[in-house]
């Protein structure tokens, strides 16, 4: 797991400090982190579809973001975690699958050897394999992102800090404006 903390210059912020409550301080940090959560989990669902030709939809649904304010009773400081999935995905959810002589091929992936059952509605569509010479037994196509996503996520991370801050200003200028 990547660990990836931030901690603010209070110079730079002295000349907000002054002006704005501590409550108001504190609600413009939570939108600055939420909003820059957000920021990090639509960037790396880009760079792995960019990266892997896997469909967005697919690559964010297994992006999650989780409010880590609940440890340590809230006093560590606000926080949160960014968790990303990078197991295998099944071949047949990337695109739909179109069998060929020698084997299936999944949008840019091809898999050969492999079938498409057609007999019963469970195994419908689906792309299996088989993992022995025997007709049994049989084991769902994958494709493997975890190559592709620790660059992506590298990647991402190297523009944490800079959007942070830049949204951190943000939010602490709409507290001024509501002076």
């Amino acid at each position: 797991m990547d660990v990836f903390k931030v901690d603010f210059d209070d110079r730079q912020w002295q000349a907000f400090s002054e002006s704005l409550k501590p409550e108001r301080l504190q609600i413009a940090a939570r939108r600055a982190v939420r909003k820059t959560s957000a920021w990090v989990k639509t960037h790396i669902a880009r760079e792995v579809k960019d990266r892997t030709k896997i469909p967005k939809k697919l690559i964010a649904s297994r992006v999650k973001v989780y409010d880590k304010n609940w440890r340590d009773g809230g006093g560590g400081g606000y926080a949160l975690k960014v968790w990303f999935g990078i197991d295998p995905v099944f071949a047949d959810r990337i695109a739909p699958a179109r069998q060929t002589k020698t084997g299936v091929s999944v949008g840019k992936y091809r898999f050969p050897g492999a079938f498409i059952p057609t007999k019963s509605p469970r195994y419908m569509g689906k792309v299996y394999y088989r993992t022995t010479d025997n007709r049994l037994p049989i084991m769902r196509a994958r494709v493997e992102i975890e190559g592709e996503a620790r660059p992506a996520f590298e990647k991402i991370k190297q523009g944490i800090e800079a959007r942070l801050m830049e949204l951190m200003r943000q939010e602490l200028n709409y507290e001024l404006s509501k002076v």
